[in-house]
């Protein structure tokens, strides 16, 4: 088995100068950590990660928060997988691991970060989702521990960093686009009126809506739990003659194209759809969806670089609202009433 001596003999260095830049000390130059770190790379070094936590009390992993898990979307919502495998790649990128946090409810949830706290399993949380008076994050700042959530400011703003995109703005942007290819009766569709997402995308499509000096309709639930959702959805179209809507996600909008298509609602044919994440499932079937893309990577990234940043603060912790540019994919489901229909052919 290599060992540290081994390491510090292929670089010409002594054994603590190995130790010190294993612990990514600041008073090793740049030149001596490439030339260590190259020597361990040509005999094989692995660190001992356990010897690593006693010395310097750091476990190397980071936790990541899921959302209870109360509906059946959520454990088909693809951003989730998205965004863990785009922090789980840039943990690797630092040697560390990452453990999962799942419940479905807020209480079995709570249980488990608790836990991962109290046995050391973590140095700090990512926390997948922002919601008012949350235990969790109650629980994590008086315990003192490094967190950051992806998700919108909602309560401690002092003390705790947000990342997130602007989905006010995303909303917003929707109506606009919309607004811009003649259509002027434009819905809201959401499957989780819960949702902080949700309820941001919304008060987006309000606030262009109104400053477009147009009445704006109630968002509309579409659930599997309630089969009339659908018949609902249609009444409303028809009853204000929409032609334009605004999804809360890719996932939902496949369900709204091939439901809307059975009662003959064609998408982009005689409604339009845009929608938001660009997810798998934005091009899985036609028409392909005009969609948000969230940068989901960047979203992961920042978050796992903020909470290293909090995990070595030595002098407490800073707030900051961090917000990840966001990028309009347009494809098929949209229409432009403005431009005429070709002509046919005589």
């Amino acid at each position: 088995m290599v060992t540290i001596k081994d390491v510090a003999q292929r670089a010409g260095v002594n054994p603590s100068t190995v130790s010190r830049v294993l612990r990514d000390n600041r008073s090793i130059s740049q030149k001596t950590k490439e030339k260590v770190r190259k020597a361990m790379d040509e005999l094989g070094y692995v660190p001992n990660v356990a010897a690593q936590m006693l010395a310097n009390g750091s476990t190397q992993a980071i936790g990541v928060v899921l959302p209870p898990l109360v509906t059946p979307e959520r454990l088909s919502e693809p951003f989730f997988m998205n965004i863990i495998s785009a922090i789980t790649y840039e943990a690797q990128q630092s040697d560390l691991t990452v453990s999962i946090a799942t419940g479905m409810t807020m209480q079995e949830l709570e249980a488990q970060v608790q836990l991962m706290h109290k046995q050391k399993r973590v140095d700090g949380f990512i926390v997948l989702f922002s919601e008012k008076n949350d235990p969790i994050r109650q629980y994590l700042l008086e315990n003192k521990l490094p967190f950051v959530v992806i998700g919108s400011s909602n309560g401690n703003e002092n003390e705790i960093t947000y990342i997130d995109n602007d989905n006010q703005l995303m909303g917003s942007r929707a109506v606009e686009y919309l607004l811009e290819r003649g259509h002027y009766n434009i819905l809201f569709v959401t499957d989780d009126k819960s949702s902080e997402i949700s309820r941001e995308r919304y008060f987006g499509y309000l606030r262009a809506m109104t400053k477009a000096g147009l009445t704006p309709l109630d968002d509309v639930l579409i659930s599997n739990d309630l089969p009339r959702t659908l018949d609902n959805l249609i009444e409303v179209i028809w009853q204000y003659d929409v032609t334009g809507i605004v999804s809360v996600s890719d996932r939902l909008s496949v369900k709204l194209v091939q439901d809307l298509k059975q009662r003959g609602l064609n998408i982009p044919e005689t409604h339009s759809l845009i929608t938001f994440n660009n997810s798998i499932f934005s091009t899985i079937v036609h028409p392909y969806l005009t969609t948000f893309d969230v940068n989901v990577e960047q979203l992961g990234k920042t978050s796992l670089k903020r909470l290293l940043e909090l995990t070595k603060a030595s002098k407490g912790f800073y707030s900051e609202k961090i917000v990840v540019p966001f990028k309009l994919i347009e494809r098929e489901s949209v229409c432009d009433l403005k431009k005429p229909a070709p002509s046919e052919s005589v």
